[in-house]
């Protein structure tokens, strides 16, 4: 009965009008029914049954029906409450989550640009010199810009999917710095079924280039492999030396992301020789 009230309150005093008045209406609704149902067992019992009911039992009833009354109608309110924090929470982390893929998505369409133009400028030369390489450099750029295309709304992707849009962008990496730069792969076993956030392995690989020189004489070595369910992206470090201080935006992003695609957290590993970053394989 208390239940039911509490379901038509809803409808007619919902608890958006007023919770202090929304919350006392009910109780005086439910003590006042506990009242009128007691007084009629009471008429009952004495009229019918000439059973007597002495001041202090009635009283004593009295107190118990009203305790249960206000304890069964502050357990549904309490519900509702429950229910409504735990709607709060699941919408601030909706929103938190739609925030967050948000600038990650900004972050791959800046990373974009940035790789387009050195592509085109390497392309502009290797045009007029070599233009059966500039042909292949041309194949592998539209591979490299087809995956990002069709996979620009995914938080995730194929592991196997993205290594083998990596051989394109690698490709292309190579044309363009020869032995400077150098990318190893070692992926004895392909892990079945496993991904990753879709693009991070190219942002992560143009961020070591963009930061690190590279140089014949000392070449950047880019090492990827599989350890303990993560994948892990490592490198040597040789700064840049004019490069500006980087605030890590793409990286803290990429981190944030895989809070909500992952329980375990991306790992970043830093000393005065390597720069490690490691995925965890979703």
């Amino acid at each position: 009965m208390l239940t039911l009230i509490h379901r038509l309150l809803d409808k007619v005093f919902p608890f958006t009008k007023s919770d202090v008045g929304r919350v006392f209406l009910q109780i005086a609704i439910g003590t006042l029914l506990i009242w009128g149902i007691r007084s009629a067992v009471f008429y009952v019992i004495q009229n019918s049954f000439r059973i007597n009911i002495d001041p202090l039992t009635s009283a004593m009833v009295a107190t118990i029906n009203n305790f249960v009354s206000i304890t069964i109608n502050i357990a549904l309110i309490g519900q509702y409450y429950a229910r409504r924090w735990k709607e709060g929470v699941v919408k601030e982390e909706r929103l938190e989550r739609e925030k967050t893929q948000l600038q990650f998505l900004h972050l791959k369409n800046q990373v974009d640009p940035h790789f387009l133009f050195n592509a085109f400028t390497s392309l502009d030369s290797l045009v007029q010199s070599n233009p059966p390489l500039a042909s292949q450099f041309i194949r592998h750029l539209s591979k490299v810009y087809r995956y990002a295309l069709q996979n620009r709304d995914k938080d995730v992707v194929m592991l196997e999917a993205e290594l083998e849009m990596l051989q394109h962008y690698i490709a292309l990496q190579k044309i363009r710095f020869g032995t400077s730069l150098e990318i190893d792969i070692e992926m004895n076993e392909m892990p079945v079924e496993k991904g990753i956030a879709a693009v991070t392995l190219q942002m992560l690989i143009d961020n070591a280039i963009k930061h690190n020189e590279v140089h014949a004489d000392h070449p950047l070595r880019i090492s990827i492999y599989v350890k303990d369910d993560y994948l892990v992206i490592s490198n040597n470090k040789q700064i840049r030396r004019q490069l500006a201080a980087s605030d890590k935006q793409g990286l803290q992003q990429l981190k944030q992301l895989y809070t909500y695609l992952s329980e375990r957290e991306v790992k970043v590993e830093e000393d005065e020789n390597r720069f490690t970053v490691a995925l965890p394989l979703l």
